[in-house]
Order: structure tokens, then sequence, then C-alpha cells
């Protein structure tokens, strides 16, 4: 289906007066997503799921995912009461009442489910307001944010996913049907995986060691495909980056955006995963750091613990089960990939000289060879991993 507007979406639904103005948010690399308002100034977020990725049309993705978004904002909004309109969808009052079980975390919001209809498909979600994304907040070239915002906000966020985490560990044979996205993980076969692996071997970086690298990683791949590895597993965020993090400097809230990836899965997918966006932020907005000798940055320290401490202090057996040493190595090893993938579409480069790379492994500054350094370092899993402290002694 071919939309123009988010106009033709709302027409005959609950949200069809907000056509006063329609704002397309540039943020998002997969749907297509508006503010919309109504002539008295109210808002809200259209969110329209095309079959292919919107910032990269050429890639396919089954509309599908959206259900998982709208299941994944059922149960995280279990404290609050599900839209009349959307009350007949199978499955969203029982996991809406199943999620009033979730621990909260004060500071951290969920945008609420307003609308969905899953023909087209498409959702209307609460606005929290215009608010910068992590990576647009915390920025080169702009003043940035006092350190003890940017800690908060690592600190509410591994509060937050501990407890998501906690959750799908207790509830895992309740939540594996409703959770298992297959649409993500045929992404990650078809376009994430096998996009990673044409770029090493094309790139400089990796000339004269790109067969092996692309073996590790392979490697790894296969190893959390297996089924006999199902132990560990959990609910996951499972593609929880700085864009999805949007913090309110007045309420000091941390909303969280974007559950189209929820899914089941290990650890490593969420813990690993924001860890190499969080780093690489740090690195880009100070041109002093070098990742490869420095410490590990302040607000990802801040993360780590708080995972580790809420999940330790607040369900040990869990904390047992899933921050295992092969959740470790693995989160160890997905850092890598996540930023190796990063850094060869263009991503992260704080001297301006591979912004717009795009599918050409062109790059050739510094900021490629400090990153890629860490990346393959990890990739190899370095026994000096910064998520050797999730289960080191305290």
């Amino acid at each position: 289906m071919q939309i123009s507007t988010p106009f033709d979406l709302l027409k005959g639904t609950a949200y069809e007066q907000y056509t006063f103005s329609a704002t397309k948010l540039t943020s998002g690399m997969v749907n297509h997503v508006w503010r919309v308002s109504d002539k008295d100034g109210r808002t809200v977020i259209v969110k329209y799921a095309s079959s292919r990725m919107s910032a990269f049309p050429d890639n396919e993705f089954s509309t599908e995912r959206m259900g998982f978004e709208v299941r994944g904002l059922a149960l995280l909004n279990g404290k609050r009461q599900l839209a009349t309109v959307i009350t007949y969808i199978p499955g969203l009052c029982e996991l809406n009442d199943f999620g009033q079980d979730l621990t909260d975390t004060p500071g951290v919001h969920i945008p609420q489910l307003l609308y969905y209809d899953s023909s087209v498909p498409f959702i209307v979600l609460e606005d929290v307001g215009n608010l910068k994304a992590y990576d647009a907040w915390y920025a080169p070239n702009q003043p940035h944010p006092p350190m003890d915002d940017l800690l908060l906000v690592s600190r509410r966020t591994g509060e937050w996913l501990a407890r998501l985490h906690e959750f799908g560990f207790k509830n895992y044979a309740k939540l594996e049907k409703y959770f298992v996205n297959w649409p993500v993980q045929t992404l990650m076969d078809n376009v994430y995986y096998t996009g990673l692996y044409k770029r090493i071997a094309k790139h400089p970086e990796f000339a004269n060691d790109s067969d092996a690298f692309i073996k590790l990683i392979m490697d790894f791949h296969q190893e959390v495909k297996q089924p006999e590895n199902a132990k560990g597993k959990t609910l996951v965020f499972g593609d929880l980056w700085t864009t999805s993090i949007l913090f309110n400097p007045g309420s000091r809230a941390v909303n969280l955006i974007d559950l189209e990836c929820f899914d089941i899965d290990h650890i490593y997918s969420d813990i690993g995963h924001l860890a190499a966006h969080l780093l690489p932020a740090y690195y880009v907005c100070n041109p002093d750091y070098n990742p490869s000798t420095d410490p590990c940055p302040e607000p990802v320290v801040a993360f780590l613990n708080a995972y580790k401490e809420t999940l330790k202090g607040e369900c040990p057996e869990a904390y047992k089960v899933l921050v295992s040493s092969d959740a470790v190595r693995q989160s160890t090893i997905f850092f890598g990939i996540e930023l190796a993938f990063d850094v060869s579409i263009g991503s992260w480069c704080r001297c301006d000289k591979g912004r717009d790379v795009k599918d050409e492994p062109a790059m050739s500054c510094a900021c490629v060879k400090d990153l890629f350094h860490i990346a393959k370092e990890y990739i190899k899993n370095t026994p000096e991993s910064i998520f050797n402290s999730l289960n080191s002694p305290e």
C-alpha cells in the first residue's frame, strides 16, 4: 500500500481530526513516522510500516514487525488501560493485564498505544514531545549536556532493561508465543550479517584478515541461532540504541521508543548493542578520547553497573542464568560486530571525512582506524572486555 500522507491513514478513525499539520520525523530508519496535530494543537505520532525499510528501501522488512511493536507496547503499558478502540485485538488485553506485574522504573516512560490497524499496517502513539534522540542531544558541534544528565539516562536505561530481562526470565513460557520475532531474525540473516560480510571483504582496514574476521562473525551468528542455545534467553528490546532514547531535560524522564524488534533472545542483543552506540557517541563528542587506550567512558560504565546491580539485587536467580560467562562473551563479540557494522556504513566519524560513505568502504581517516581497531579486538573476544564487569565479584 502506498501512503502519500498520514492523513490518508487517519481517515475514518478516531484520529481523523488530526489533519491540521503533519511533520515527517527523520530519525526513523525502518518506518515512516509523522507528528500530526489537530486544530487545537494536540498532537499524536503516526507510524506506518511499509514492506521496505524507510532509510534503506532496497532492504525488505516484513510488515508483520509492527505486530511485535503493538504487543510490546501493550505489555509495557500494563499499568495503563488499553485504548478502547484496540481492546478487540487478540492477545492485547491479556498482555496488558500481564504487564501489570512488570516492575516500574521511576523516570522511564514508554509511549501509550492509541490505535492500530493491522491491515495497512499503522499505529497511532502518544506524543512524548519534540525531544532530541540521545545521539542528537549529545552530539558533535552542539553544546554538550551535563555529565550528570548523561549518567542519569544511562543508569535509568540500565535499571529498566534489567527489569525487562528479569520479567522475561520469570515469564518465558507465557511470553514466547507472542515475541519470537521472525521478521527481525530474517532481516538479521539476509541484510545485517550478509551486508557486513560484503563490507568487511572490501574494506581496506580488513585487507589482510577479512576471511578470518568473516569466519569469526559467521561462527557467532550460527552459535546464537542454534536451538540448543535457548538457555539464558529472555524478553529483549532487540534494537535499543541511542536513537531509541529521548531524554526530557524538563521532566527528567527517559522515553524509550521503537519496539518493532521486541524479541526472545540472549541479553547480548540489548547489552552489547546499546554499549556499541553509547561508546562511539562519547567518542565523537570527545576528540581526545581513544577507545583503545583510555578507560571505558562514564556513561557506558553507569549503564552496565546499573544493569548488573538491579538484576543481581532484585532477582539473583535471573542474574545467575542470564549473566553467564557465555553472555559476557556474546556481548563482547556482538559489541564488536555492531561497531564494525556501523563504522562500515559511515557512522561515528568525528572528523567528517567518513559521513557520506554509504555502500563504498572508502573511509581512511583516523576515526575509522580507532573504531575498527577496537571492533576487531572485541570480535576476537578480548580478555579486556568492558562486559567483564557484569559478572565480576563485588
